[in-house]
């Protein structure tokens, strides 16, 4: 195949630059006159010829010149171009603007060629190295004013669009995710939600690891029938999967979540090309993704000597252009402002990222907020910021427009201009802005940016400390601004300045104007990500509360909406993710196998995961960040009791244990470890290990056994490690473990040569010490920190694991041997480790969101590697063999598979 003669590096290049081999293409015998003399074009160099680009774009170098870059652009050379004693086959493959031919030597050229640039007057002297192609491609970027959105794949003409478990593997998202809003029957709605819960991240994933993604959320809507279904198609050349999803929880699984992308910062939305686009200025990076499919439609790194804080897009002239507003060094105060800054208003090709014009400089401070406006039929940018000015420029020139204005002198409580909305009232074209000191002001924009009437009010209650939202609208005909700040949203009359009506919400941080069946609405988003959209005529709730997030620590930093296939959707972004949510949609209304819905949980991030087996039957323990800890039925994911709640914050540790006669559950946060019934959810004892004049506070904690009692093992921020007999809640009567630094990483139990000993991580050394005794058996030192640790507790050959960033070491606890380590190719963020069926297994989640399983004694990879779609927290590998893995809130349990050869387990 043609592909297969260019590099992958060099493929994936062409890729970005959005270039194809044309359908059917295939090498032929071509042969070109050269200096020296004919020469055949080999394959790799007349596949790059043959490349095809989009016609509504260039190439152009990714510098602060931007030279146009002719590729391909091919033709035979002349002698005497190149200085030289030895003609070599040189060959014309483009031109560069800045008069440079770039060629290629045909007798050398491989997969990745080397690409020599040489004055197109002649006489230039060439090196033996040139640039390699990927090298020179990589140094491009396109320059275009068209975007190039995908196109939906044709909609069937009855209920359902034929969705299926091969469909939804095989299918490209492109193609399916604009179908779904057509889908009406509840197993159609069902599929639609388990595709849509990570498609941000199987989009761009192989087949395989689709397959693992969908089939992991299928089981999490409770689906597990179309999670057996979807295990089973088949996808080619795709290894065997190891592990058998059995179930898994959907803590906050809601059909009104429609997609999630992996950006954050300053947003905003338009319509281009017919299409609802979400345009996103995270760091330094232009996103626009198509609302439609969630495709990333430009993807530009925009070139600026300062940082970027707000965000404005218009259409002119049929071009679509970007406006910024820089965040630069400096400070501003009631005195002026000073330090090195001055903000920068900047404006770009939306389509590609390119500069359009000089920056447009005034600014004293930081541009907190940009807006575009129509004066007097001319497109006008309003800016301001943290010099407390309104300023105002032409859109296409550049040139500044009236004297910058002030904020009057009278205002209480003046600050930093964080929110601009442009509109009309009273036939006028006016801006409304918010200020870091909870000021709104009306300005007339017709007179240059006069400042009107601030915005006022008599509520006494009113505690806005500043405004980080604002917005024009027009409700019941009458034009309306609408603001928020910290707590509530406020609606205003442009035209006196005063109150209208009472105030909407409680702990609203941000909101933004909308219409649902034609009536104007007001969706807000509290700090912690509840979406509501709000009937401004009765301050009744029309639609949600939507919990995007709610208690699992993100903060609501921006807050827009767009209509999307007929349907209301709110785009909620924090600093590293943006979630659309569709306000029309209504809750609970997908159901999987049986009626079930997903199952709920943890509320917040899963730190530690435990297996026990007791005669009464097996369970898992599950500690998070919401401060409650759960006991699972391994059997079927029901929660086996109550919660386990009354912790002084998160649960810093969890451990199964035996308690007198009783199964445990045992659990800690900083001040104490509880003992738990683990099937009835009884607190059978407290231990307060904060409290105790022996104690300190915990850090981390594990459970074994000692002298036929059970004893818990804490690790303090003092350096020591104590032990708590769990039967009386009394110090268990061992020598304190001491001389640790202040911060230990893990504290596992494990016996060696008949005696029980403990494992402790401190820093780059792990100390393995005797527990009767309290002395020093063995250190396991390594070349830097250890970050995480397992014990396999064999009568035969137990065994230390510990990670340090990618690699796994492999260590013998009774003689402190190296037995050997293992490039794991991913940073190691959780690790467990147990024997089964004689065999020394460790797994490890990785930060790439991937679980690999390993053989202890081979340092090998055992089975397929499983993905899953959140960042992992815990895992653990039960006595029976099954692999429980925490995700974000998510727990899930799998069973072993039928796997590949080498690999273990059976079916």
């Amino acid at each position: 195949m043609p592909s297969d003669v260019l590099s992958p590096d060099v493929l994936s290049l062409i890729a970005r630059l959005k270039g194809r081999i044309p359908e059917g293409f295939r090498p032929r015998e071509w042969v070109v006159r050269t200096p020296a003399g004919e020469h055949p074009v080999p394959p790799p160099v007349q596949t790059f010829l043959a490349l095809v680009w989009p016609p509504w774009q260039r190439l152009a170098t990714d510098d602060e010149y931007g030279w146009e870059v002719h590729l391909p652009a091919h033709g035979e050379v002349e002698a005497g171009l190149v200085e030289e004693e030895t003609p070599r086959a040189w060959y014309a493959i483009g031109h560069h603007e800045g008069q440079w031919y770039l060629l290629v030597d045909l007798a050398e050229a491989d997969d990745d060629f080397h690409v020599h640039w040489v004055d197109h007057e002649g006489g230039d002297r060439v090196g033996a190295g040139g640039r390699r192609l990927s090298t020179v491609l990589a140094e491009l970027r396109v320059v275009t004013d068209h975007f190039d959105f995908p196109r939906a794949g044709p909609r069937p003409s009855g209920d359902e669009t034929g969705i299926d478990a091969h469909t939804l593997v095989h299918a490209d998202p492109d193609e399916l995710l604009p179908l779904l809003d057509d889908v009406t029957s509840a197993g159609g709605r069902l599929a639609a939600g388990v595709y849509r819960t990570s498609a941000d991240r199987h989009r761009g994933s192989n087949l395989a690891t689709r397959r693992q993604l969908l089939t992991m959320d299928a089981a999490r809507w409770g689906a597990s029938d179309l999670a057996r279904a979807i295990a089973a198609v088949p996808v080619t050349d795709a290894p065997a999967d190891t592990w058998t999803v059995d179930w898994a929880t959907g803590a906050r699984l809601d059909v009104r979540v429609r997609a999630r992308f992996d950006v954050g910062g300053s947003q905003v939305t338009a319509v281009v090309q017919g299409r609802p686009v979400l345009v996103t200025l995270d760091g330094s990076t232009l996103h626009v993704h198509d609302l439609a499919t969630g495709a990333v439609v430009v993807e530009a790194r925009l070139k600026s000597k300062q940082g970027f804080k707000a965000l404005a897009v218009t259409e002119s002239d049929g071009r679509w252009i970007a406006v910024t507003g820089a965040e630069c060094t400096g400070w501003c105060d009631d005195d002026g402002c000073g330090g090195d800054c001055g903000g920068l208003v900047q404006r770009w090709n939306l389509a590609d990222g390119t500069p359009i014009g000089e920056p447009l400089t005034g600014h004293l401070g930081s541009v907190q907020a940009v807006a575009v406006a129509v004066v007097a039929g001319e497109q006008v940018i309003v800016s301001g910021g943290g010099d407390r000015t309104l300023r105002m420029w032409d859109l296409r020139t550049g040139a500044p427009l009236g004297t910058p204005a002030a904020e009057p002198p009278d205002i209480d409580e003046p600050g930093a201009i964080a929110a601009i909305a442009v509109g009309e009232a009273g036939g006028r074209p006016i801006a409304i802005t918010g200020t870091s000191g909870g000021t709104g002001l009306v300005w007339d924009l017709e007179s240059g940016g006069t400042p009107g009437p601030a915005l006022t009010t008599d509520d006494p209650d009113r505690v806005d400390a500043w405004i980080s939202s604002a917005a024009i609208s027009r409700l019941d005909g009458r034009p309306t601004v609408v603001t928020s700040g910290d707590d509530e949203v406020r609606l205003w009359d442009p035209l006196t300045g005063k109150q209208i009506g009472d105030a909407i919400g409680d702990g609203c941080v941000t909101s933004a104007v909308a219409e649902i069946d034609g009536r104007g609405v007001i969706v807000t988003a509290s700090y912690r990500g509840v979406i509501s959209a709000w009937d401004p005529r009765d301050r009744r709730v029309v639609r949600g509360p939507v919990p995007v997030f709610a208690d699992s620590g993100g903060l609501v930093d921006s807050l827009t909406t767009a209509v999307v296939s007929g349907r209301l959707v709110a785009l909620v972004g924090t600093y590293k993710h943006t979630f659309v949510v569709d306000l029309n949609a209504a809750p609970d209304t997908v159901r999987g196998t049986r009626g079930q819905g997903p199952r709920r949980g943890h509320t917040d991030q899963i730190l530690d995961v435990a297996s026990g087996e007791t005669d009464s039957g097996a369970y898992l323990v599950t500690g998070g960040d919401d401060g409650s800890a759960r006991v699972w039925d391994p059997v079927d994911g029901t929660e086996l009791c109550a919660p386990l709640t009354g912790h002084s914050g998160r649960v810093e540790g969890v451990a199964a244990a035996r308690v007198g006669d009783r199964a445990a559950a045992v659990t800690a946060d900083d001040e104490k470890l509880q003992v738990w019934d683990p099937f009835t959810g009884e607190l059978m004892r407290t231990v307060s290990v904060g409290e105790s004049e022996y104690g300190h506070e915990v850090l981390r904690m594990s459970a074994t056994e000692h002298g036929g009692r059970a004893v818990g093992l804490t690790a303090g921020y003092d350096g020591r490690v104590l032990g708590w007999d769990l039967d009386d809640g009394a110090p268990a009567g061992l020598p304190p473990l001491t001389g640790h630094a202040d911060y230990i990483g893990a504290v596992l139990p494990v016996t060696v040569g008949g005696r029980r000993v403990v494992a402790v991580d401190d820093g780059d050394t792990v100390r393995i010490w005797d527990l009767e005794s309290g002395g020093t058996t063995r250190a396991l030192r390594h070349e830097s920190g250890v970050q995480h640790m397992a014990v396999i507790a064999s009568p035969v050959r137990p065994l230390v694991l510990t990670s340090l960033h990618d690699t796994l070491h492999v260590w013998d606890p009774a003689t402190g041997e190296h037995m050997g380590s293992v490039d794991t190719g991913v940073t190691v963020c959780a690790m467990s480790a147990a024997e089964i069926d004689g065999r020394p297994l460790v797994a490890t989640g990785s930060s790439g969101r991937t679980v690999r399983l390993w053989d202890a004694m081979t340092c090998r990879q055992v089975g397929s590697t499983l993905t899953v779609p959140e960042e992992i927290g815990a895992v653990a590998l039960t006595p029976g063999g099954r692999l429980a893995v925490a995700f974000g809130p998510d727990i899930a349990l799998l069973s072993r598979g039928v796997v590949s050869s080498g690999a273990w387990g059976g079916a």
